[in-house]
């Protein structure tokens, strides 16, 4: 029995059998790997808009403006808008293709050189990409099981970790603390701050190193297959898919579970455990 029990295959086969899920629990009286970390996404997954992403991000274009004519900028709302959303919409399709990140701060950058605006103050952009993000900020509100569950998780004794693809490193960051989140978690992930989007294999090992354990004992929670569903499982961690809105097509790659709200991914990690 010992040296058959160096085959992970063999381990497998025999949990399998058992309606056990391997590497995750105790198997044949040994204890193959139990889940020490859990990871989870931010935006539809603890967090969700309270109206259209319309309509925020019209709001924070008008904020953004009336912040910059502040700062000398003349031209007017229709032709900046114009600029911002052609230097915004090829970010985001070079985050599609490439799977990487722009930060806003760049794509602000870029809109104030193309508007002639000069830039004395080094420190516009920030303060620009701040201003932009104010009604975001408050239009982000909490599902109403997501503070509880992630009270049980962090009572349960595990490891919690965001890693979320996002324009703004700040913004996640903010997002967070204005729902007093930011408590639950050792180490919070973001696309912005790496310049690299999920499913980057790089995002994850970032937030798994921070928390000093390795994919097998981790598990992920999000709303994506592509970004998260795949990414997590590509690099040998558990997922699980929260159906917060309809799945993408084209993706082969299945969830080890899916669920429709936060308490039912509650429920099958402490499952997973025992």
């Amino acid at each position: 029995m010992g040296s058959l029990l160096k085959t992970d295959e063999w381990l497998s086969a025999i949990c399998q059998t058992k309606s056990y899920e391997p590497l995750f629990i105790a198997c044949c009286g040994f204890v193959v790997s139990l889940l020490k970390a859990v990871l989870l996404d931010l935006g539809d997954t603890l967090v969700h808009l309270d109206r259209p992403w319309e309509d925020v991000f019209n709001a924070n274009l008008q904020e953004l403006y009336n912040y910059l004519t502040t700062k000398g900028l003349k031209r007017n709302f229709q032709k900046f808008s114009t600029e911002f959303v052609m230097q915004f919409d090829d970010a985001s399709n070079q985050a599609g293709l490439y799977k990487i990140e722009i930060p806003m701060e760049e794509i602000i950058s870029n809109v104030l050189s193309e508007s002639g605006l000069q830039v004395p103050d080094t420190d516009l952009p920030t303060n620009a990409m701040i201003a932009f993000f104010g009604p975001e900020i408050e239009a982000w509100q909490v599902y109403p099981d997501t503070i509880k569950t992630l009270a049980a998780l962090e009572e349960e004794g595990y490891k919690m970790g965001v890693i979320s693809n996002a324009k703004s490193d700040w913004a996640v960051h903010a997002i967070l603390k204005h729902h007093n989140l930011d408590r639950f978690f050792e180490t919070i992930v973001s696309s912005a701050a790496l310049k690299i989007r999920k499913p980057r294999p790089e995002i994850f090992t970032q937030a798994l190193n921070a928390l000093a354990v390795n994919p097998r004992d981790a598990v992920f929670v999000g709303d994506s297959i592509e970004a998260d569903v795949a990414g997590s499982k590509n690099i040998g961690m558990r997922s699980i898919h929260v159906l917060r809105r309809p799945v993408e097509d084209g993706h082969p790659v299945n969830p080890d579970a899916s669920v429709t709200n936060l308490s039912d991914a509650l429920d099958v990690i402490t499952n997973w455990n025992r």
